[in-house]
């Protein structure tokens, strides 16, 4: 890999941008090889001092400056790891790459960051892209069990993988994330301890291990209380705005007496609300509302959302610190690490009366 640097001035490729002077344009101008550039500039014998200083000195004048990731390279190693976002314009996984980005950058690691959709199917393509740039291990954010083939063969080339919040059963990698089957099973149960009984569930889709387990924590809590979600089997779906404010139309069409909603995560919440707004039903007069992740704007102003927090930034933080440790050598057993939640109480589930 060619060193880069800063553009030495006046030296400018047909686009008109400044081009970054490399190792080969200081060897030029100083009369050596590449080879004695970089044994000057590392230190490493090979040549005498006098030419040590020579080469130095031109490389300062041009403004040359060694990439470290071909330091790394050319020592073994590289200090980066790759971290695979489901949809970047979710605020969750803006939280989470901001708790993964401060503790890389802690033991002296970057993080480059790729966004693979929301329906994953551009995982594998991006994973092996980010190995193929020499990212020495993977965060994933958003598997489901297709991808058990991808994780397979990254472990067959020695890639270590931390699983996110989002899990394949059966695969022999670190895990970290919270008890989503109890936060839910807690939500749901708020939910109809306010005297609500014409509930429905507005999930996330089934191939996500957070939202399968999501799901059955609302259904044993409504079972428990003697209860079914009044929108079965119609349950699924994505976890956006627009699909809240869609599947809550056709909800409030077909189930108008629907007096509690339990939501996948807040975005779908916010969908909800906003058809409530619409149609003039009252939150929480009329219906209960609950979401799950307590994003920023789930306690800003008036809206005042009942959800469960979920700690973002200390997920991004541990996942991180547990791919380095991977990357550094400890070969103990895979980890699976739960990290505590909290339910918020909030307006959307007042009491009625």
């Amino acid at each position: 890999m060619a060193d880069v640097s800063h553009p030495q001035s006046g030296d400018r490729p047909r686009g008109g941008r400044p081009r970054r002077v490399t190792m080969s344009d200081v060897a030029r101008r100083a009369g050596v090889s590449s080879a004695a550039v970089s044994y000057a500039l590392s230190g490493a014998p090979g040549v005498s001092e006098e030419r040590r200083q020579r080469i130095l000195a031109i490389a300062e004048e041009m403004g040359f400056r060694p990439s470290r990731i071909a330091r790394e390279l050319r020592a073994g190693t590289t200090k980066a790891i790759g971290l695979l976002l489901a949809d970047i314009a979710n605020p969750f996984y803006t939280e989470v790459a901001g708790g993964v980005v401060a503790a890389a950058a802690e033991e002296g690691y970057e993080v480059f960051v790729s966004h693979v959709g929301v329906d994953g199917s551009r995982q594998a393509d991006v994973a092996l892209a980010q190995v193929d740039r020499n990212c020495s291990g993977l965060i994933f954010t958003s598997l489901v069990a297709d991808d058990k083939p991808l994780l397979d063969k990254l472990r067959h080339e020695n890639i270590p993988v931390v699983q996110l919040y989002r899990k394949v059963e059966d695969e022999p990698s670190d895990w970290v994330g919270i008890d989503d089957y109890s936060a839910s099973s807690e939500m749901a149960s708020h939910a109809v301890a306010t005297g609500r009984r014409k509930v429905a569930i507005l999930g996330g889709p089934d191939t996500s291990s957070v939202s399968v387990n999501r799901m059955a924590g609302y259904r044993d809590a409504l079972t428990k209380a003697g209860l079914q979600a009044i929108n079965e089997p119609d349950l699924w779906g994505e976890l956006t705005r627009a699909s809240g404010a869609l599947r809550a139309r056709a909800l409030f069409a077909e189930h108008p007496e629907t007096d509690a909603i339990v939501c996948g995560n807040d975005l779908i919440a916010l969908g909800v609300l906003d058809v409530c707004r619409e149609i003039g039903k009252r939150v929480p007069e009329d219906v209960a509302l609950t979401g799950f992740d307590d994003m920023s704007f789930s306690s800003a102003g008036p809206l005042q959302l009942s959800t469960v927090t979920v700690p973002r930034d200390l997920m991004g933080q541990r996942a991180a610190r547990m791919l380095i440790q991977r990357i550094t050598g400890d070969e103990s057993p895979p980890r699976n690490e739960l990290l505590p939640y909290s339910i918020q109480v909030r307006e959307t589930t007042a009491r009625r009366g």
